[in-house]
């Protein structure tokens, strides 16, 4: 009988459990350029096909030097903006990142956030995985 490291065993039941987790499914990415170097906001739909809730915790890209999760509201006619640490969708859900809701705030743009370009952003969930998605880059007005 062969005996295996604690450590590799572990390993190996973590990969497993990553491998059965649901993959969150992401469409309509786009990122909103802005004139002068000013923030970008992106925008996306997520889908849990799986029957556990799972966070957005994350996300990165090289076209911005940070890149925050944010919900914009209202209250009393007075519009905020805060940080959000993450964002869960639910089992068989959907959350939706859109204007005036959540979105993903890009701070110093890289000259790569122009109309007609792509973005790749890798968004990072709860569960320990991963996935990267080709964010459109539209202009002010979202074309």
């Amino acid at each position: 009988m062969r005996v295996y490291p604690v450590s590799i065993v572990f390993g190996a039941l973590l990969l497993a459990a990553k491998a059965h987790a649901a993959q969150i499914q992401v469409s309509e990415a786009w990122i909103r350029a802005l004139p002068s170097h000013l923030p970008a906001a992106g925008y996306f739909t997520l889908r849990n096909p799986g029957t556990a809730a799972v966070a957005l915790t994350g996300a990165e890209t090289p076209a911005c030097s940070m890149l925050m999760l944010h919900k914009s509201s209202e209250t009393g006619g007075m519009g905020s903006m805060e940080d959000v640490a993450s964002v869960t969708v639910p089992p068989g859900g959907t959350v939706t990142f859109a204007p005036g809701g959540y979105h993903l705030m890009c701070m110093d743009p890289t000259p790569a956030i122009k109309p007609g370009a792509g973005v790749a952003v890798t968004l990072r969930f709860s569960d320990g995985s991963a996935t990267t998605a080709t964010f459109a880059v539209k202009n002010a007005q979202g074309k």
